[in-house]
């Protein structure tokens, strides 16, 4: 009896669990948009139903989403100057690394 009890304890403890489908990380989509006022052209970042007055505010939130998540953006090809990300270079390449140390995978669609 004790032998039964062993094995099936073994066998209840050695079997693998039925394994759970992975949740997939979130994909996201990043929108620039331009709030035009008389005095100045003020742009926010947008993701869903979120709004990012900086770039800093824009990165502590994607500081909080899960590895593996993905954001694009495909911000076309028409500016008004001084749209930011957009407008230098060194700024672009910033940002990538920022998406890169929080293992985000930054998708930008390149426009033309």
């Amino acid at each position: 009896m004790r032998l039964l009890l062993a094995l099936l304890t073994a066998l209840t403890v050695l079997r693998p669990a039925t394994a759970l489908p992975e949740e997939r990380p979130p994909v996201y989509e990043l929108e620039l948009v331009s709030v035009f006022d008389p005095s100045e052209t003020e742009f926010l970042f947008v993701i869903g139903n979120s709004g990012f007055r900086t770039v800093e505010s824009l990165e502590n939130f994607l500081a909080t989403l899960p590895p593996g998540t993905t954001l694009r953006w495909s911000p076309g090809c028409v500016r008004v100057g001084g749209e930011p990300l957009l407008s230098s270079e060194s700024e672009v390449e910033a940002f990538q690394a920022f998406c890169r140390e929080h293992r985000i995978d930054f998708v930008l669609v390149p426009s033309g």
